[in-house]
């Protein structure tokens, strides 16, 4: 049966891309267990001829379960408590984890700078990483700009910054417990490896922007934002994908 749909796309002209064959050299290689040995001959001879037809190495079969997902980060520079919560959730998710800037043409026809975390993970677990966290920073965010509201009108703009970034990073701290006993933390650390020497070989660390390094702040900005992440409530839809919200309140 597999060795006849795949004739049949090739007398139509039909031209299989790489990744679509990937795709269905896993589904043929899963027939390959069948119990009823025809079918599970058939099924590995199939696999065989496209991983030859292809190029293609038992590696590049077991990488191709390995998928990258990137999301916008809230800054453009890197800064402590974002870099700080794409780092733990990529660890909740069993995840890796970079981070790089592209150029985007805006709707003034301007390009501007736009920086994004990409999470590194085997099967759904880039996704739901990549989504958990775009809504953790959404409301990260949004508390940490609630807090700024809240500082003296007297208060330096790089103070407020500053107190700010603190609060965010007790938020996260407080929020961090949560997530990771809700998750758990499945990673599949040799595969990932393999996959980042393979396509992201030579890679070079980012400079993290410290705003609160010498200014007026107090070990109370960072406690402030622990209470308010520990009130944070994780939902368990999570898990199941990126369909429910990760976080409320």
């Amino acid at each position: 049966l597999v060795e006849l749909v795949a004739g049949a796309a090739a007398e139509k002209g039909y031209l299989m891309t790489r990744d679509e064959a990937l795709d269905k050299i896993k589904k043929c290689l899963a027939l390959a267990a069948s119990p009823e040995a025809h079918e599970a001959a058939a099924a590995l001879r199939q696999a065989q001829k496209l991983m030859a037809q292809f190029g293609l190495t038992e590696t590049d079969v077991t990488l191709a379960d390995v998928g990258e997902v990137r999301q916008q980060a809230q800054n453009v520079p890197v800064v402590r408590w974002e870099a700080a919560l794409a780092g733990m959730v990529a660890g909740a998710f069993g995840c890796d984890m970079y981070t790089s800037t592209s150029l985007v043409l805006g709707q003034t026809l301007q390009f501007r700078r736009h920086r994004y975390y990409v999470f590194i993970g085997v099967g759904p677990a880039a996704e739901v990483a990549g989504y958990a966290f775009d809504v953790l920073a959404r409301q990260c965010a949004r508390d940490r700009r609630r807090y700024i509201g809240l500082q003296s009108k007297n208060c330096k703009a790089k103070t407020k910054v500053a107190r700010g970034d603190l609060y965010a990073e007790g938020w996260i701290a407080g929020v961090r417990d949560k997530l990771w006993l809700l998750v758990g933390n499945a990673r599949d650390e040799a595969l990932i490896a393999q996959y980042m020497a393979q396509r992201h070989a030579g890679m070079t660390g980012s400079d993290i922007k410290d705003r609160a390094k010498g200014k007026n702040v107090t070990h109370n900005d960072w406690y402030q934002g622990l209470k308010a992440g520990r009130n944070a409530e994780l939902n368990h839809g999570v898990q199941g994908g990126a369909a429910q919200p990760l976080l409320t309140g």
